[in-house]
């Protein structure tokens, strides 16, 4: 976990970027619902900045949430159309929702 992090939202709540990087340690930590949390956050506190779109898009590809995250990451689009990670995590959520849709067999 980044406690660097945590200290500093302690003495900086309304600091996005910290919010941001935290999600990104819970994603890379694996938690999933933690990361969407602090990407919520990040996103309320800046609601027009692409990355926090993306956080939130990422941590739903965690939590298997392939719909949402596609959401998450074509309203990030709208944002900032030359955003090819963004791109790239659009086109894998879609690729993900088609892949649980289609049956096994």
């Amino acid at each position: 976990m980044c406690f660097c992090n945590l200290t500093a939202i302690k003495f900086d709540p309304n600091n996005a970027t910290l919010y941001s990087n935290r999600s990104l340690c819970w994603l890379r930590m694996g938690e999933g619902y933690k990361a969407l949390l602090d990407a919520d956050e990040c996103r309320k506190l800046r609601p027009d900045w692409p990355k926090a779109f993306y956080r939130q898009g990422a941590a739903l590809m965690l939590l298997k949430d392939y719909k949402g995250a596609s959401e998450h990451f074509l309203d990030g689009l709208k944002l900032n159309p030359a955003n090819t990670e963004m791109e790239d995590a659009l086109r894998k959520a879609y690729e993900a929702m088609k892949d649980v849709s289609e049956p096994q067999g």
